[in-house]
């Protein structure tokens, strides 16, 4: 079972997936709450305070790969656990350096799901990334 203060914001276009990802993580004992573009997420941020954010690669108008970039450009946001999901295997396949290459300085995310989401996965992934460092 996760920590109950644990937030997770969901960055996700597709009902469908935004659903099952919410609700999964709901079972796992997070608090979720979802948002269907960039700009409805980045106002978010600072009412919401998610403790890691998982993001579509491709939304509406901002892409999710420009919502990291935005992210990790804020010094507020910068050291958050950003977890991109993909369809596309590209990005899977060289965790969004392809696209991240032309934001020089920029790091890339901590973790990068293929779609469909294995629940194993993202549950091994979250409580990694939760997880306090040692000697915290």
């Amino acid at each position: 079972m996760s920590d109950p203060e644990a937030r997770v914001l969901v960055v996700e276009d597709d009902p469908d997936i935004a659903d099952y990802l919410s609700s999964f993580l709901e079972d796992e004992g997070y608090e979720v709450t979802s948002a269907n573009r960039c700009s409805t997420a980045l106002g978010l941020m600072d009412e919401f305070r998610p403790d890691i954010v998982l993001i579509d690669a491709l939304l509406p108008g901002k892409s999710g790969l420009e919502f990291l970039v935005t992210l990790r450009r804020d010094p507020q946001w910068s050291s958050l656990p950003l977890v991109v999901v993909t369809g596309n295997d590209k990005l899977l396949e060289d965790d969004c350096q392809s696209y991240l290459g032309a934001h020089a300085g920029v790091r890339g995310p901590d973790g990068v799901l293929g779609k469909p989401v294995d629940r194993t996965t993202l549950r091994a992934v979250i409580r990694k990334l939760l997880r306090p460092p040692a000697g915290a």
